[in-house]
């Protein structure tokens, strides 16, 4: 079910149908974005993910191309390179988490794909890793703020969904 109100979202936009392959990343670049802005770590950190999730899918795949180039560089357009109209962005991330929940139990070949869910949240730290938000002044500052509240929060949101998978 979420895959169809996926590929609906995708039609409704006109976008290409191998997006629903990049749905995964999308948790993460919500995180990217929690605070505002795009920063060159979180950015490359990000390209690398999606690489490696592509080659992953492709693997998978017996190793025919899943997600064109053309379209992952459409994707980095419209998501990554300037930030989203929430109203864009939610629909998608709403529809992509439930279709991540619904994959995460599907185990996969150990891989990179982030379907697998442990690569997912771990992807979700790195990317809100990149760019503390402050280190703080002094040294044994041991719990300075490095993740904004607004990514702790997907974070949190994204360890729920994973979480509830094993129950």
């Amino acid at each position: 079910m979420p895959q169809s109100r996926f590929t609906a979202l995708l039609s409704q936009h006109d976008l290409p149908s191998s997006f629903i392959y990049l749905a995964p990343v999308l948790p993460i670049v919500q995180v990217m974005w929690a605070d505002g802005k795009n920063q060159i770590p979180e950015r490359a950190k990000l390209h690398v993910i999606i690489e490696n999730h592509c080659r992953a899918l492709s693997e998978l795949a017996g190793g025919m191309q899943v997600v064109p180039r053309e379209d992952i560089e459409l994707f980095d357009s419209l998501f990554i390179a300037q930030k989203p109209e929430p109203a864009t962005l939610s629909p998608f991330f709403d529809v992509a988490a439930e279709l991540v929940k619904e994959k995460a139990s599907v185990r996969m070949a150990e891989n990179d794909s982030l379907y697998l869910k442990d690569q997912l949240f771990q992807a979700c730290l790195e990317i809100a890793a990149a760019c503390p938000a402050s280190v703080g002044d002094r040294v044994d500052d041991a719990f300075a703020d490095r993740i904004v509240a607004a990514e702790r929060r997907y974070i949190e949101q994204m360890f729920s969904l994973l979480a509830s998978r094993d129950s």
